[in-house]
């Protein structure tokens, strides 16, 4: 299986990119994974840009299109996900009805500084990915707050409620995307 995990953040220490790459510890063995922790080098969507697809954004859509499952981490700025989430979204979610988002099994999560995680960035994620048809987990909610807390010095998520959160959205997000493989093979 293929899982391919985005993050909102391209800070250097990003908690968001650490909390992705914590999960590889509970994906099922042989399983392939991708961090795509560089969504700045994707230009924005544009349609006239459609012609043409920079490769930022072709690799993009290519990795998205390959994986059964995604995960998306996002700080939360000004009570919503980043830019480089909302532009990912909008480049994977073309043409419209035929994106590589369509029926797509996504467990969202994130860790910010402040006491409510990402709470308001994930609702609003959600409501986003509505558009794009997209099967989004309803739960575990994985909004690991006072992120500096969090994480050890060699960014291992560390703190047991968190830990059993995350690993439940991977086992939740496999099992997911197993029963679509199925499906779409029936």
């Amino acid at each position: 299986m293929r899982f391919i995990g985005l993050s909102g953040s391209f800070r250097a220490k990003s908690w968001n990119t650490m909390l992705l790459r914590n999960l590889v510890r509970w994906l099922p063995e042989g399983s392939e994974y991708l961090v795509f922790d560089r969504l700045d080098a994707v230009p924005f969507y544009a349609e006239e840009l459609e012609a043409a697809i920079p490769e930022p954004a072709a690799r993009l859509r290519a990795a998205v299109k390959e994986a059964d499952g995604v995960f998306i981490a996002s700080p939360e700025y000004n009570h919503s996900y980043t830019p480089v989430i909302k532009n990912a979204i909008d480049w994977c979610s073309r043409p419209v009805g035929q994106g590589v988002l369509l029926e797509k099994p996504v467990a969202l999560l994130g860790a910010a500084p402040g006491l409510f995680g990402t709470v308001r960035a994930q609702s609003h994620l959600r409501q986003v990915l509505h558009a794009t048809n997209s099967r989004v987990l309803a739960r575990p909610e994985v909004f690991v707050n006072e992120a500096a807390r969090r994480f050890d010095d060699a960014g291992q998520l560390v703190d047991p409620t968190s830990v059993a959160l995350a690993q439940e959205l991977v086992e939740r997000l496999v099992d997911v995307a197993q029963r679509s493989r199925v499906s779409a093979v029936a």
